[in-house]
């Protein structure tokens, strides 16, 4: 995706996990739907944005890794 930085929007949410997946699944309905093409893109990072998010904290809820985690 092209970025001009005087001309884009950055948006950081942090939602509960249970949100973050049924936001997933919205998006990628709506980009299954084909309704919006010009925002295919924004729908594909919004989708690996989410899918690394969720992979991230159900690792730390594992306690599988993550920053800064050392092995005892």
């Amino acid at each position: 995706m092209s970025r001009d930085d005087k001309d884009t929007v950055y948006c950081n949410v942090q939602i509960p996990m249970a949100k973050g997946r049924e936001l997933s699944r919205l998006v990628a309905e709506l980009r299954k739907s084909g309704a919006h093409p010009e925002l295919d893109s924004v729908f594909e990072e919004i989708q690996h944005e989410l899918s690394s998010s969720i992979e991230f904290v159900e690792e730390q809820l594992s306690g599988a890794g993550g920053f800064g985690r050392r092995s005892h």
